[in-house]
């Protein structure tokens, strides 16, 4: 008689896998909708309330499927009222859930789109960026989360574009200014070198961007010594540069310098200075004249000025 092999039969999903499966689908649905709604005037408002309702109340197991929605927004297909307020939502998606798992791959991704052609998102990206270090970025020992944000950043500086490398430039500036009280100044010091090898870059073409991240470090005290000297000669040499606004933001980069740093030999900046006063084109010119009359103050107190009667 032949013995009958009775084939297991495989147990039926459970209730609860089943449920989360369609849970997520319908996650997936409402993300999909919210921000398909995004790109309408009219609906625009209340897409972005239900995002952020969905991020408020989102589960582990949809984090990853959120955020690479968010990314997908951001794209080149998309209209730039949707990549705004998806950059926003990965904004509030960090401050909503502190932790540093994603903040690489949301930063990556936020940089990309300082190569947009359309000014809001650019300026979006680096409203964002500033919002991120004021949440990441307080006192030492983030060094390692100062380079999560730099990595990128220093990759689209090297662009050949001029305007993607001005956007990755205002998005470090903003960077330092918004950084928590205290600044991770240490983290800071190591960026006067590369803004150094930036400036005396003749194919670097953002000069007068940088050149505000310059006035950011000053302002929080980011400036180190040994960087000091360095710096104020490719600032020196970005007097004479043949862009007009790269001329008028050397000027106020020493302005913030003159402000905000301490034992400054005054004398060869002032002679830079002198040297360029009549400059044809008059916000550079008006800058520049601010520059020296703040470094003349300033040498009034230190060793370069001489007593007066001497020759």
């Amino acid at each position: 008689m032949a013995t009958k092999i009775l084939k297991s039969k495989k147990p039926p999903p459970s209730s609860s896998s089943s449920s989360s499966h369609l849970a997520m689908i319908e996650l997936k649905q409402r993300i999909l909708t919210s921000l398909s709604k995004l790109s309408d005037r009219d609906t625009h408002q209340i897409a972005a309330e239900d995002l952020e309702n969905i991020i408020k109340s989102l589960t582990p197991e949809g984090t990853t499927m959120l955020l690479n929605s968010l990314y997908d927004a951001t794209g080149d297909t998309h209209k730039p009222a949707v990549k705004k307020e998806a950059i926003r939502l990965l904004c509030f998606f960090c401050a909503t859930h502190i932790g540093t798992h994603h903040l690489g791959k949301i930063i990556a991704h936020i940089v990309k789109r300082v190569r947009d052609s359309d000014s809001g998102v650019k300026d979006a990206c680096r409203e964002a960026i500033g919002e991120l270090s004021s949440l990441y970025l307080k006192g030492e020992g983030v060094e390692s989360v100062v380079v999560v944000f730099l990595k990128p950043l220093f990759e689209a500086l090297n662009d050949q574009s001029k305007g993607v490398q001005a956007a990755a430039a205002m998005c470090m500036a903003r960077m330092v200014q918004m950084a928590s009280q205290p600044p991770p100044i240490s983290a800071f010091h190591k960026l006067c070198t590369r803004i150094c090898k930036y400036l005396s870059n003749p194919n670097f073409l953002a000069k007068a961007a940088l050149l505000q991240l310059v006035s950011s470090l000053s302002q929080v005290g980011a400036i180190s010594p040994q960087g000091l000297e360095p710096l104020l000669q490719s600032i020196h040499e970005c007097l004479t540069n043949s862009d007009w606004a790269t001329r008028k933001a050397a000027a106020d980069a020493l302005s913030a310098l003159a402000l905000h740093s301490t034992n400054l030999i005054t004398g060869p900046t002032i002679t830079a200075l002198e040297a360029c006063r009549f400059d044809k084109i008059k916000p550079a010119r008006d800058s520049i004249v601010e520059a020296l009359q703040q470094w003349q103050n300033l040498a009034g107190g230190t060793e370069d000025k001489k007593p007066p009667g001497q020759a």
